[in-house]
């Protein structure tokens, strides 16, 4: 009954937000750039404190924690994410609105999963649980929290003079803090047949040059990279195209991303030694 209860409400929720997909499409992920998404994430982690708090030992709870529901909701997430995949890019399949549900129900079961370990009293014995889950929590969070915070602009840049404008993935046109201009291009080709092997340039920033290839960005700053992207002629000019990536929450992404593979080593040599023990000594 209640693996039954669970696909059902499962199904109910999914439901909804593929009937909101329908009808007001994807989700403008703009809307909860910082701090809305930041704050929308730590009040749903309180919340879930609070209803844990109060009703952590009911049946219905029991359900949305439990491995089975995390079971299905990462084998969902797994196919949404293959099927995704094989969609264009026009379709933005990751700002979908079931697509999102599925990450916030799979944080949401995550985070009940977690309390419960912590409220047991066991979290000492139970770190490599911990370790792992959080670090899956802490990628969903800020995958979801920062979502509305990563920016992409494109600027296209000459010798003759230096500018300021980009262009973001909606044709708006954005200023930026720093001037850009070319320096000197190269084309790099292999000795043996003439090919390019690779496109690299010296950009200046503010007049302070840097040097830049296809495949190495350079670090602007904390949460941003400069790239290299193309290059055209234009009469007698050549020009550049670099694209400025700003990716806030990439860091706290990352931490979440070796919490697990910390947590997922640890398990695996703790099943190792296990098994050593019962079947080699």
């Amino acid at each position: 009954m209640m693996i039954s209860d669970m696909r059902l409400w499962l199904t109910v929720y999914l439901a909804i937000a593929c009937a909101l997909q329908w009808a007001i499409g994807n989700m403008d992920v703009r809307l909860f750039s910082f701090p809305i998404g930041a704050a929308l994430g730590g009040s749903l982690v309180a919340i879930l404190y609070v209803v844990y708090s109060e009703w952590g030992k009911r049946q219905w709870m029991r359900q949305i924690r439990s491995a089975k529901m995390s079971c299905w909701l990462l084998g969902l997430t797994a196919v949404a994410c293959i099927v995704g995949g094989c969609m264009t890019a026009d379709s933005a399949f990751q700002t979908s609105i079931p697509f999102v549900a599925l990450l916030i129900a799979l944080m949401v079961n995550l985070t009940l999963a977690i309390l419960h370990r912590l409220y047991s009293g066991k979290a000492r014995k139970d770190w490599i649980f911990l370790t792992t889950h959080f670090g899956i929590w802490l990628m969903l969070f800020s995958g979801l929290a920062g979502a509305g915070d990563n920016r992409q602009l494109r600027s296209v840049v000459g010798k003759n003079q230096a500018t300021t404008a980009a262009i973001d993935t909606d044709n708006r046109m954005v200023s930026l803090p720093y001037s850009l201009r070319l320096k000197d291009f190269r084309i790099e080709t292999n000795t043996a047949d003439g090919s390019p092997t690779q496109y690299a340039a010296t950009i200046l920033i503010d007049d302070q040059p840097i040097d830049i290839a296809v495949n190495s960005p350079h670090p602007l700053g904390f949460s941003e990279d400069l790239y290299l992207m193309s290059f055209y002629r234009r009469s007698d000019d050549l020009f550049c195209v670099l694209m400025v990536e700003r990716q806030p929450w990439k860091y706290p992404m990352l931490a979440g991303i070796c919490l697990l593979l910390m947590g997922a080593v640890a398990g695996g040599c703790a099943r190792g030694k296990a098994f050593y023990a019962r079947n080699i000594k």
